[in-house]
């Protein structure tokens, strides 16, 4: 029963690692930015919940309720990695956007110094579908590996 909780978390990690990889060495390392962004490739939300649903696949089968509930959760997760938060990102370029022109001055004094949103908020359908197959697949990897253990 402790694969149900290993093997995602070692799966969120591994893809946090890759992402960190991908996204953070090539633009300069930025640990803020890693911390507080959301977005990136690959999706290691999707990736995490994909692997919470296979390994209840491979453990307590297809038709088992847990199944059915970690897909549903899997499907929300999903949904809002590539809408909702895609769209709270136009936003927040939007409101950014209109930020700029009325508080021109604002980031020329120092005493009010303007904080602008977060833009970079969703992920692309690629992101998520990288973060779906990492998920799937080594949680496949890892189940395998700790069963023969």
């Amino acid at each position: 029963m402790y694969e149900l909780i290993t093997i995602p978390i070692t799966v969120a990690l591994l893809t946090q690692a890759l992402k960190l990889i991908i996204d953070g060495i090539p633009n300069n390392l930025n640990w803020q930015h890693l911390i507080n962004d959301y977005g990136g490739m690959p999706s290691a939300h999707t990736s995490f919940v994909a692997s919470l649903t296979t390994v209840v696949a491979i453990s307590e089968g297809f038709d088992s309720a847990i199944f059915a509930i970690s897909f549903v959760l899997m499907a929300i997760v999903i949904r809002d990695a590539v809408g909702f938060r895609r769209e709270i990102g136009r936003n927040s370029v939007f409101t950014n956007t209109i930020a700029k022109q009325v508080y021109k001055d604002a980031n020329t004094n120092t005493k009010n110094k303007i904080e602008f949103l977060n833009e970079k908020v969703g992920h692309s359908l690629l992101e998520v579908a990288v973060g779906f197959i990492i998920g799937v697949c080594l949680s496949i990897i890892l189940y395998v590996i700790l069963s023969t253990i």
